[in-house]
């Protein structure tokens, strides 16, 4: 499990970006209490099906 904070940071984004795509439930994520975790194969499955090319508005529904 990683922290938003990790995921931001491996994905090379802003941690606004990071909180948009958990938000839209575009990057699976739990919440544990207050913290919330990103499990590692769901950050995996994201970047491997990533086709946008780098467009910052394909995430936005």
């Amino acid at each position: 499990m990683l922290t938003m904070q990790e995921a931001k940071a491996l994905l090379r984004v802003s941690y606004r970006t990071i909180h948009r795509l958990v938000s839209n439930n575009i990057i699976p994520s739990v919440k544990v209490g207050r913290v919330i975790r990103i499990p590692q194969s769901g950050l995996k499955k994201f970047i491997l099906n990533d086709t946008s090319g780098g467009s910052g508005n394909d995430y936005q529904q």
